[in-house]
């Protein structure tokens, strides 16, 4: 018998007792015929070290197997009524167990782009709310498909709508932008938190940096330039006025008292060929004329 009929042979059996265990776990956790019936792997349990030792050649084949695994206890179910027909129960979901599942198998094979893609889906939208177990795969992810733009771009929307944090998700988006075949909506939408964020140095390096790895011919290449100048006129811009606060003891109250004090006599070139605008919290907007709508700001501040 050869070695690797052998394997294989090693390989089939490690599954099939793993399933074995695993609907053996299922029967022993079921709940009474009134509650849902509640699904819990014990594979989840071994070691991640342990995992890549027994999986050996076959890690791959495992970490599907371990993602189908979680994908079976997620969804609604279909039980049949006493009358006939069917009715939709949903599931008590034991989302810990969910969520060991999907760091096995993100263990066993991280490049695995199944895994991250279930977890988005569900685990940053769950009650508990596993927002940072969710990142922490997508980190993984992203790190082990630089060639994927969507696992920063997931992990920029959970910072942004989830963590409400959109300096920091404009990072994240930007570095998604330097993926291939990334799309171009990205870079925009990266800098533009960015700066929204506070982040306005941070956005102008990522930006002059992607452009350097550009082709002016590429689509999108003109909006970017354009993105870049009005982020550099808006860090002139912020500059005066924390000049002006250093002298004046307080921050100007308007663009119009920034100029009058002789700090920035005139403002920069906005290539969106509109005003820069400062509204009452102090932020600078280079696509937003009318931006005095925020709380109104001591004089002091």
């Amino acid at each position: 018998m050869s070695r690797r009929l052998t394997a294989n042979l090693l390989a089939g059996l490690i599954l099939v007792c793993f399933y074995a265990a695993s609907y053996n776990s299922l029967l022993q956790h079921r709940s009474d015929a009134k509650q849902t019936e509640r699904y819990s792997s014990g594979i989840w349990n071994l070691p991640p070290v342990v995992l890549l030792a027994i999986a050996g050649e076959f890690k791959g084949l495992m970490a599907d197997y371990l993602t189908m695994e979680a994908g079976a206890q997620l969804g609604t179910e279909l039980v049949r009524k006493p009358e006939g027909g069917f009715r939709t129960v949903k599931k008590q979901y034991d989302w810990p167990s969910i969520h060991r599942l999907f760091v096995a198998s993100q263990t066993l094979d991280p490049s695995f782009a199944q895994t991250y893609i279930v977890t988005q889906g569900w685990l940053p939208w769950t009650p508990p709310g596993m927002v940072a177990e969710t990142q922490e795969i997508l980190q993984i992810a992203a790190k082990n498909r630089p060639w994927d733009w969507q696992p920063n771009h997931a992990r920029g929307f959970n910072t942004y709508y989830f963590l409400n944090r959109p300096g920091e998700a404009g990072k994240i988006f930007l570095e998604a932008a330097k993926a291939p075949n990334a799309p171009p909506f990205l870079p925009i939408l990266g800098a533009r938190l960015a700066q929204k964020g506070g982040e306005t140095e941070t956005a102008i390096v990522i930006m002059k940096s992607m452009l350097k790895d550009k082709n002016p011919e590429e689509p999108g290449y003109t909006d970017m330039v354009d993105r870049l100048h009005a982020l550099e006129g808006v860090r002139v811009i912020e500059q005066a006025a924390n000049n002006y606060a250093k002298t004046q003891g307080r921050k100007p109250i308007s663009l119009s008292e920034l100029t009058a004090s002789g700090m920035l006599p005139v403002l920069p070139p906005n290539p969106y060929n509109i005003d820069y605008c400062m509204d009452t919290a102090g932020v600078i907007y280079f696509d937003k004329p009318n931006c005095q709508n925020s709380a109104p700001r001591n004089a002091n501040q």
